[in-house]
């Protein structure tokens, strides 16, 4: 197969038996989630991965994911805030909540956002404008309501985040990566090119580099980002609360078209089978959307909690094989015949 199939390792797939079975129904690369994955299990699982790839006279390479700059808001009570829509609330960036405020983990934004930005709350169930700032305060009302928990991320699609690019987290783990072995770096929440150069001082080229493209600033600059990464990554679960989601689609096909104007591999990843988290085959709808991006022409397709949770990864990495395989041969056998 010309496409790589991408699968992440997690409790249902770091046994030794799993894992064994996935690099032979053809998993090219694995995934290691770094906003999970402890440097413990990281060297347990490489170790399994590189001496049953051994035995099985295959490569398989290792992706090694950081985490990023999550933002999220503090601790709340158990129960929860309602959000009423048309109403107020406030939200602060301070260390020292002020009474009535709920507090947001970066202690910049309150000097990134406007008036007239939006955040939104909980994976984009919530939505709230921002009326005034003043000093580390933040007034907004409430476009879309709903219940918020503690520690629930914040996205802010049209603001340019000081915090952004590489943590001192993500930092400390790549080091990590560069000496137990990874091959390619993704970095997450890339939002210009200087996220990539800083990453790459640090790597040079011991690893490849992949800007995931989960934000709609990094949209205004991806022809750069594109340039200085080794591959990108449409992202698309945060890239669909950033964009309406019905320009997902669009947005992904152009993404694939920039990186081959650039000759630089694409990855489309997120929810390509998630159905099959829970069941034993896929719907017809997730077979089409990963034939199109095959068809689109992406290098690499990827699975996430199907195989790092889910009831059925190595069916997810048959399932994900056998559809690429079909879609490669309507793509290129039969155009080759022609």
């Amino acid at each position: 197969m010309r496409t790589k199939i991408i699968a992440t390792i997690g409790p249902s797939s770091e046994k030794e038996e799993i894992l064994k079975k996935l690099i032979e129904e053809g998993v090219d690369i694995f995934r290691m989630n770094f906003s999970h994955c402890t440097y413990e299990e990281y060297r347990a699982r490489k170790e399994k991965i590189t001496r049953l790839a051994k035995k099985a006279k295959r490569r398989v390479f290792i992706l090694q994911d950081l985490r990023g700059p999550r933002i999220r808001v503090g601790e709340l009570p158990d129960s929860g805030i309602q959000l009423v829509e048309g109403k107020e609330v406030i939200f602060s960036s301070a260390k020292k909540t002020p009474r009535g405020a709920i507090r947001i983990d970066d202690e910049y934004v309150h000097k990134d956002v406007k008036p007239g930005h939006s955040l939104f709350l909980a994976n984009g169930a919530m939505e709230v404008a921002i009326t005034k700032i003043i000093g580390t305060t933040i007034y907004t009302k409430i476009v879309r309501g709903g219940m918020l928990y503690s520690r629930k991320a914040v996205n802010l699609p049209h603001t340019l985040l000081t915090t952004s690019g590489l943590t001192e987290k993500d930092i400390e783990d790549v080091k990590f990566g560069l000496k137990e072995g990874v091959d390619y770096v993704a970095l997450s929440f890339v939002q210009s090119e200087k996220d990539i150069d800083r990453l790459r001082a640090i790597v040079k080229n011991k690893v490849k580099i992949v800007a995931k493209i989960e934000s709609a600033i990094a949209l205004k600059q991806i022809d750069k980002i594109i340039q200085v990464s080794d591959s990108i990554m449409v992202a698309r679960g945060d890239l669909g609360i950033e964009v309406p989601l019905e320009k997902v689609p669009f947005i992904q096909k152009n993404l694939i078209r920039h990186a081959q104007w650039h000759k630089t591999p694409s990855i489309v990843a997120t929810q390509m089978l998630s159905s099959m988290i829970d069941h034993d085959h896929p719907t017809r709808a997730e077979v089409s959307d990963i034939a199109n991006a095959v068809w689109d022409g992406a290098d690499a397709v990827m699975l996430s909690d199907e195989t790092a949770s889910g009831k059925y990864p190595v069916e997810a990495v048959r399932a994900m094989v056998r559809i690429v395989k079909a879609a490669e041969y309507y793509r290129f056998a039969r155009e080759n015949s022609l």
